[in-house]
């Protein structure tokens, strides 16, 4: 019984993966995109990414401002990030936050949530 309840749970847990990954075919060729989920109570007007201690930052990834309670899946080029990396949000008003140190490589949604921190979970993917 136990094994059957185990090969069960791997079973859900790798279709849940692939459910996450899988979209990456889509994406073009800067790897898998990133869900980004806004629960802040404010529109995000810009997402722009920089390795972590260097302050160059990407272009805005968003094409339009992201609704309070609106999800959108952004292509991150994830090809050219290196590891570690910083992340900053502007938010209708002016506001800026910056996130620091996220292992972007790892993560494929991120909550941002009511007080404007990062929920995500870690995903390593190996080769």
């Amino acid at each position: 019984m136990t094994k059957k309840l185990f090969t069960l749970f791997s079973a859900a847990a790798l279709i849940f993966i692939a459910s996450r990954v899988l979209p990456a075919a889509e994406c073009g060729s800067g790897g898998a995109p990133l869900e980004i989920i806004n629960r802040s109570g404010s529109e995000i007007t810009s997402i722009s990414i920089s390795r972590t201690g260097m302050e160059k930052w990407s272009h805005n990834y968003l094409k339009e401002p992201l609704r309070n309670g609106g999800t959108i899946s952004v292509d991150i080029d994830r090809n050219d990030i290196l590891g570690i990396s910083d992340v900053k949000l502007k938010l209708k008003g002016g506001r800026e936050i910056i996130w620091r140190r996220m292992p972007i490589l790892e993560i494929f949604s991120v909550v941002v949530t009511d007080k404007i921190e990062p929920l995500y979970e870690r995903i390593k993917l190996t080769s």
